[in-house]
């Protein structure tokens, strides 16, 4: 049985996140989700740095160092799912799984396995409503990382990069330096990335 998981459309209207459709991927709606997003639920000094800037400029790193337009456009997507179910912090995850753990002796992996099939599933369709084979390819994952430390240096220096658990990636190739970018100019260079890298014609999509 499927179950059924409303959520509101910015027209009021409900999808269900269950069972997303590619009509419910709509290219304007995620840059402007994404836009408004926080990355490390918005803990950093000064303002707000988006999960869209974060995708951005990973993007665009991606294609400064390898030229490969498929590697941007999965990196540009590879987050779009938080559009629907908001930004899920590493250390959120770890904290309600130990919660579950404490309280009904669930494994925390099986927590982890579960945050990431939700994800999964969301992501099958947008891949789907993009052109693009469901599988992420690893040097989108190892860019995700590399942009991680470079960010926690930016946002929260030395201290902050001390601090960040996993071994140490080479800083991305970046395209200027990073420093939070308003809503708008993010939503913006999000759509400006999806035609760039994945030739969609957002306007026409709209």
């Amino acid at each position: 049985m499927t179950s059924v998981v409303h959520s509101f459309r910015p027209d009021g209207s409900v999808m269900n996140l269950a069972k997303p459709l590619d009509s419910d991927i709509h290219w304007p709606t995620i840059a402007s989700a994404l836009s408004k997003l926080a990355r490390f639920n918005g803990i950093n000094r000064g303002p707000m740095y988006s999960v869209a800037q974060h995708c951005v400029m990973g993007a665009d790193a991606l294609a400064n160092e390898t030229g490969d337009s498929t590697l941007c456009a999965y990196f540009l997507l590879h987050d779009a799912h938080e559009a629907f179910i908001g930004e899920w912090p590493r250390p959120a995850v770890l904290f309600l799984a130990d919660a579950l753990y404490r309280m009904h002796d669930i494994p925390m992996h099986l927590v982890r396995d579960a945050v990431e099939a939700v994800k999964a599933r969301l992501d099958q369709t947008i891949y789907r409503k993009a052109g693009l084979p469901p599988v992420v390819p690893y040097g989108v994952k190892e860019m995700d990382e590399r942009m991680l430390r470079a960010e926690t240096a930016l946002l929260f220096g030395n201290n902050g990069l001390k601090n960040l658990a996993g071994r140490e990636l080479p800083m991305p190739k970046l395209t200027g330096a990073i420093k939070p970018w308003a809503p708008m100019k993010a939503e913006e260079a999000w759509l400006d990335r999806l035609t760039r890298y994945l030739g969609i014609d957002w306007r026409a999509a709209a």
